[in-house]
């Protein structure tokens, strides 16, 4: 139970209520019940704010009041978001290492890690505190793990990548697999080149499920701090992505592409390989991304990639197209038409 003052304490936001009314959970504000807190972020929802059952619920600033308790703050979500790790409840109890796991030769343990049965954990890894690797995990050779790292079933780390402190890494993630490299020799075969580099995940990175990425040909592949991908993205070997950028689900990003700080691409977001992406852009689902997308092109979207006010000027005219071309043709049926009326006038004369 935590008193409904300190939830607003915690979040810094305005309370409008009882204060010592006692929350146990949250819950959405359709289903929420007495005990428990609720937020509104979207405005659509707004009207449950009369017949919700919460006892309060976490509003924007311009909500001035309710049927029930709220807090008012600038940020909602980010109010949920930290409310709601009050109430998580981790729901894995086994700790310590496992009898059934294989422990490689040479390894580096840190205090209080977990490894769960079936985990495989190859010779010289470094692993930090509070590390936990659950059943069906591969560790490959000299890979380092960095403290309060959680990688979950099935997860394959291939040799000598390097993995931050707090990351989580999802079901069936792949890193390290080797970059798509190949060069043709004079008969026109497919000849593999050696992928010799490595992958480097820093520090507060969230990987989702059968995402994959690969090792860099020479040098690495680096994700850099806090950013979050999402499940089955593809990224290929030599990338770069900067610091808090959010990369959604299905997005393939080919090799050697430096994608910036706080950049967000959109679902099934396709780029080609060796352009940049600048800091803060936001690409739209489906996009195709054929060449670098500056810093100032705030948005877009599109195949091709346009700024995003032009990609909506054409989504408008697209659906009048057919209609634009019976014009066209009527208006070329037309102009012929003079014209051979002209032509008979000065054959005339």
């Amino acid at each position: 139970m935590v008193k409904l003052k300190e939830i607003a304490k915690l979040v810094d936001g305005e309370l409008i209520g009882d204060g010592e009314v006692s929350i146990s959970g949250i819950a959405p504000i359709e289903t929420a019940k007495d005990g428990e807190i609720s937020f509104l972020a979207n405005p659509k929802y707004k009207a449950f704010l009369k017949k919700t059952k919460a006892s309060a619920v976490i509003v924007p600033k311009e909500i001035k009041e309710a049927g029930v308790a709220i807090i008012r703050t600038q940020m909602p979500y980010l109010a949920y978001a930290k409310v709601a790790k009050l109430f998580y409840k981790w729901p894995y109890r086994f700790e310590g290492i496992s009898k059934d796991a294989y422990i490689g030769k040479g390894i580096s343990l840190g205090k209080k890690v977990t490894i769960f049965p079936s985990a495989y954990v190859d010779d010289a890894t470094e692993i930090g505190d509070y590390v936990v690797i659950f059943p069906g995990v591969y560790v490959g050779p000299r890979v380092k793990i960095g403290a309060r790292t959680i990688i979950y079933p099935n997860v394959t780390i291939l040799a000598d990548c390097k993995v931050g402190k707090d990351v989580i890494i999802h079901s069936g993630a792949v890193i390290g697999s080797d970059g798509f490299g190949y060069s043709r020799d004079e008969r026109g075969r497919y000849v593999k080149i050696p992928q010799m580099g490595t992958v480097e995940i820093e520090d507060g990175v969230e990987i989702g499920a059968n995402t994959t990425i690969d090792r860099a040909a020479l040098g690495k592949t680096l994700v850099k701090r806090g950013t979050k991908i999402d499940n089955l993205v593809q990224i290929a070997h030599n990338v770069v992505i900067g610091e808090d950028s959010i990369i959604i689900a299905q997005v393939g990003i080919a090799g050697s592409t430096k994608v910036g700080d706080r950049v967000r691409l959109g679902g099934q977001v396709g780029v080609v390989g060796h352009i940049e992406i600048g800091d803060g852009a936001s690409i739209g689902a489906k996009t195709g991304v054929a060449k670098s997308v500056p810093e100032e092109a705030k948005m877009a979207s599109g195949i091709p990639a346009m700024p995003y006010q032009t990609y909506l000027r054409v989504m408008n005219i697209l659906p009048k197209l057919p209609n634009l071309l019976s014009r066209i043709r009527r208006l070329e049926e037309e102009i012929e038409r003079l014209k051979g009326e002209k032509d008979e006038k000065c054959i005339k004369r």
